[in-house]
């Protein structure tokens, strides 16, 4: 299993408060999870994925659909030490 960080902006101009959005995030299928910061990316997102299509179809596709979600940026996790 392959995973990667998704940091996500909201569009101000849509009247979604950023729990809703992030709550809507939970439920997608493979986010195994959604933290709220108080940095430039107010959620980040935590999914597991068997393939790169696997990925991109999340961002592209499962990500986009969701009202109020703005600006992504993706990082893809290469190994992790603990």
């Amino acid at each position: 299993m392959l995973g990667a960080f998704v940091y996500v902006k909201i569009r101000e101009d849509v009247p979604v408060s950023v729990l809703e959005i992030a709550q809507s995030i939970a439920k997608i299928k493979d986010v195994s999870e959604v933290m709220l910061t108080s940095g430039e990316w107010p959620i980040i997102v935590k999914i597991n994925y068997e393939t790169m299509t696997d990925l991109s179809n999340f961002v592209v596709s499962e990500l986009s659909k969701i009202r109020g979600v703005g600006k992504t940026d993706t990082v893809v996790i290469l190994d992790q030490i603990k």
